[in-house]
């Protein structure tokens, strides 16, 4: 809790910097995309020596930075990609507010030890109300249906991905751009996960359907 203030403001620049460029036009945002998955890129090749883990991670770093820029391209600004974003964060706060509360039972001690079955339960609740609250107002498609369903534990499978390949690699963090946070990688290893979970769901619903 020491570290709070400053994963805070991190946390809140970050935040910034990511709907500036949701808002921003699609090359700005193809940029942001660009750069991220550059700083992701070079991280891994650091953490190069966990083998397995790091070449999921990096297949799962390129699917996940072409899905958000295809989730980009379905409006301006585009309400899909923002209610993943959404999702996603939503699914972080709820997970650590309630696992650092009231979390008991580890869910994988292993891997991950701060994380709890309580915490992640709470995120995968707070993940699907984001889902369906945002898409209530224009009528729920099929593919934000099954997005409430699978987006937490999906974004909560690609940050165990991560851990394990930080175990692996023998590390605490997969950096040390953010303040409080760790590296790149650290941050956005849920997203990568969710953004082409959403974009499948999709395109296999019939687009917006």
């Amino acid at each position: 809790m020491r570290d709070l203030p400053r994963r805070t403001i991190t946390a809140a620049v970050y935040a910034v910097v990511v709907l500036v460029a949701v808002f921003a036009p699609p090359l700005l945002f193809a940029a942001v995309l660009i750069l991220t998955g550059a700083l992701g890129f070079v991280e891994l090749v650091s953490l190069r020596r966990a083998g397995a883990p790091a070449i999921v991670e990096g297949v799962l770093l390129i699917a996940g930075c072409v899905s958000l820029y295809f989730l980009r391209t379905l409006g301006d600004p585009s309400g899909s990609l923002l209610i993943t974003i959404l999702a996603v964060w939503a699914a972080d706060v709820a997970a650590y507010i309630v696992g650092s509360s009231f979390g008991k039972r580890k869910i994988a001690p292993t891997l991950s030890p701060g994380k709890t079955w309580e915490g992640t339960l709470a995120g995968f609740v707070a993940a699907a109300g984001v889902v369906l609250l945002a898409m209530a107002p224009t009528g729920i498609y099929v593919w934000a249906v099954l997005a409430a369903l699978t987006i937490g534990p999906v974004a909560f499978a690609g940050d165990l991905l991560e851990s394990w390949l930080k175990r692996r690699a023998g590390v605490k963090d997969s950096g040390t751009l953010l303040p409080g946070h760790g590296g790149v990688l650290d941050r956005i290893d849920s997203l990568l996960a969710a953004a082409p979970l959403v974009a499948a769901l999709i395109v296999l619903t019939g687009r917006m359907g």
